[in-house]
């Protein structure tokens, strides 16, 4: 094999796909092919990240998730010679998937967050800079997550779940024992589902754009309250920011550094010292 190339859905060697995952998922196979050419230097054949679907529009989502300017696909081999290197030859290792989330890379942390920089729309990287860091930040994800009968999906790992309002209300009642800062709500929810959490004091929305450019923003938080999405998990594993997490959602370490705190906290659980010692110097 001579090339690597991220399957992300159909027809994509005509530079536009159909169907594929949203943004957090289809980073895993991007990231796995990234290292593996890297260590067996192989050529990259260009990820084909603009796409076409019609889900996002039924649901009536904010963000399509069509990503036609997030990237500026720069990332490898373009035009014919991509479409006759992925239908006419056999030279081409293809990633897909996400099975192993962020273990083919998880100690690359610096490669793949400067790669990655690299090919976003320099307009997205703006616009994230114009987060205030020195705050918290708090992901809601709803969209097409499902809503649980009670907590036990939750807690025994599932995925594509809505986290309980009043789980994050208590993380940030405990935040608030110890700082006053800022707190940021970044969500595909509309203000009348986060209506509890936004008449919080000193608590606001924060929209910057895209989906890429909010990543990124989360990604600079002070700590970072989680959802139970692979969002959450890219936001925090580019951060290697304090990650808290619901009880049985926190899937892997990413984090290097074993002095930054990504756990797990309950609603009885207090903050650890390490996560106090952080809010009291605001």
């Amino acid at each position: 094999m001579k090339y690597t190339f991220v399957s992300l859905g159909r027809l994509e060697s005509l530079g536009i796909r159909l169907g594929g995952a949203g943004l957090g998922n289809i980073l895993f196979p991007w990231a796995a092919a990234l290292v593996y050419a890297k260590k067996h230097n192989l050529k990259r054949i260009q990820t084909t990240w603009k796409n076409l679907k019609i889900g996002t529009f039924i649901r009536k989502e904010s963000d399509k998730r069509m990503y036609m300017d997030l990237f500026t696909e720069r990332d490898g081999i373009s035009g014919f010679k991509k479409f006759w290197l992925l239908n006419f030859t056999n030279k081409v290792e293809k990633f897909s998937g996400m099975e192993q989330l962020f273990q083919p890379f998880v100690k690359n942390h610096e490669y793949v967050k400067e790669e990655l920089l690299k090919i976003i729309n320099p307009y997205h990287i703006t616009e994230s800079s114009k987060f205030d860091g020195n705050s918290i930040a708090i992901h809601i994800r709803m969209g097409d997550f499902a809503v649980p009968d009670n907590e036990d999906a939750l807690r025994n790992g599932y995925w594509n779940y809505r986290l309980p309002m009043k789980w994050y209300i208590s993380i940030i009642q405990k935040i608030r024992k110890h700082s006053n800062l800022p707190i940021y709500i970044f969500s595909d929810a509309d203000n009348k589902e986060l209506k509890e959490i936004l008449q919080l004091k000193n608590c606001k929305l924060a929209f910057f754009g895209s989906a890429i450019s909010d990543m990124l923003a989360l990604s600079n938080a002070k700590v970072l309250v989680s959802s139970a999405s692979t969002f959450s998990m890219w936001a925090s594993f580019l951060g290697q920011s304090p990650t808290i997490w619901f009880p049985g959602q926190m899937r892997q370490k990413l984090i290097s550094k074993e002095d930054i705190f990504e756990g797990e906290l309950d609603y009885n659980d207090n903050l650890p010292e390490s996560l106090v010692k952080i809010l009291s110097n605001d």
